[in-house]
């Protein structure tokens, strides 16, 4: 049987030292797919490199199929355009459009450790920024240009000077504007024809607390587009809701039986159970690090911002962490991540984050609830029992004021509805 011809080294390999006439987008569709075979052969220096990146792999424990994932998606762009310059950003990502499971995180944070990535400039800024340009560039020109203009004020750039909030902030507006956004676009074309009537349209349309956090957003929208003269009046001058707090109802007992035994893998029993039982919040669950859980005595130090809490475990969920613990060390025993709950992707991640919050949000949405409504039971449950604010405030770590709100709600004829 005659030998398959190796294959020649690339004619595309990039040379350091050829100057750009023009940048031009490459496109990788009929170079991204295939086996090894079709690769061109590697130059030395890329050789090399992509050896460094076996070793990388191994001494960081990843399983070989994410592995394996990363080193094809590698050896296709070392193979088409060598290792003497960097590499764009924008290939490595065309690559990975064009392969499944292409490992690409893994891939970009190897190069970029080597000084070996062209940053996208697309793509600069962190992830909140991206996410609220991205949001408003899926809006009507004319209305997206009037956002822009919005977000301008709140980062300090507008025509009066103000404070700069963070586009984490700004994301968190925006997610409770873009439901009206999007009804608004169906029968305006600028935010200038909005009315007093539309606003409060729109919050009639929302529970209580809803519509207070609208406010805020639309407050925050309508009087930087007055300021910046895109708008001629504010049609939420003088509005305002009554203050009032939601009161915490608990979940059907149906919807909680089994809980933590229909939960999806040690992780998952893990995450169900500290917030099932002990009530923590879902954000402060997945920033516990590996330190702070001691086993032995049975403890679990919860980092907040203000204070530390000390969580007693049950045993169930002693045990529960005692499997997860186990099954970490089997999957990532060589991972340098410091948190107690990883996954594939933060335990090969070189910036060493907390899992992600789809991760976490798929857990409850398989368990038809989500962690917030999980909690809250929790809380109001023990209340029920116990109509002990303080009790509650030392078993969950909250706040004075969220304590007799629990309690109130737990015990409503001992709430006083005389005038004050």
């Amino acid at each position: 049987m005659p030998r398959t011809p190796t294959p020649a080294v690339s004619p595309h390999l990039v040379d350091p030292t050829q100057a750009v006439l023009f940048d031009a987008r490459r496109n990788w569709r009929c170079f991204a797919v295939g086996s090894s075979r079709t690769v061109p052969t590697l130059t030395p220096a890329a050789e090399a490199l992509l050896e460094e990146f076996e070793r990388h792999a191994r001494k960081h424990g990843w399983n070989a199929s994410p592995r394996n994932s990363a080193a094809m998606t590698l050896r296709i762009l070392l193979g088409w355009l060598g290792a003497e310059a960097p590499i764009h950003e924008a290939d490595i990502r065309a690559v990975a459009d064009h392969r499944r499971n292409a490992g690409i995180r893994r891939v970009l944070q190897f190069l970029d450790g080597h000084g070996m990535v062209i940053p996208d400039p697309a793509r600069r800024g962190e992830a909140p920024e991206r996410a609220v340009e991205q949001r408003i560039a899926a809006l009507p020109d004319a209305i997206a240009e009037e956002m822009r203009c919005w977000v301008r004020v709140l980062r300090g750039e507008g025509r009066r000077p103000h404070p700069q909030f963070p586009f984490a902030t700004i994301r968190s507006y925006l997610n409770c504007l873009r439901p009206e956004l999007a009804a608004w676009t169906e029968h305006v074309t600028s935010l200038r024809e909005i009315t007093r009537d539309d606003i409060e349209a729109s919050l009639d349309r929302q529970p209580p607390v809803t519509a207070r956090n609208l406010l805020s957003a639309l407050h925050s929208l309508f009087r930087a587009l007055k300021q910046e003269r895109v708008i001629f009046r504010d049609p939420t001058r003088g509005m305002s809701l009554p203050t009032m707090r939601r009161l915490p109802a608990p979940i059907p007992t149906d919807r909680l039986h089994g809980l933590i035994d229909r939960a999806e893998g040690p992780m998952a029993k893990l995450v169900v159970a500290l917030i099932a039982i002990h009530g923590l919040h879902i954000q402060e669950t997945t920033h516990v690090l590996l330190e702070d859980l001691d086993l032995p005595t049975g403890r679990l130090l919860v980092r907040r911002d203000t204070h530390h809490h000390t969580v007693y475990l049950d045993e169930l969920t002693h045990a529960l962490a005692g499997n997860w613990l186990h099954e970490r060390r089997r999957l990532w025993s060589r991972t340098s991540n410091p948190h107690l709950l990883v996954s594939q992707v933060t335990s090969a991640d070189t910036t060493l984050p907390p899992v992600s919050h789809h991760v976490t949000d798929t857990i409850f949405v398989r368990l038809g609830l989500t962690a917030s409504q999980l909690r809250r039971d929790r809380i109001l449950d023990e209340a029920a029992h116990t109509a002990d604010p303080v009790h509650l405030m030392r078993v969950f770590g909250i706040s004075a004021k969220t304590s007799m709100t629990y309690v109130q709600a737990a015990h409503p004829e001992r709430r006083s509805t005389g005038p004050r």
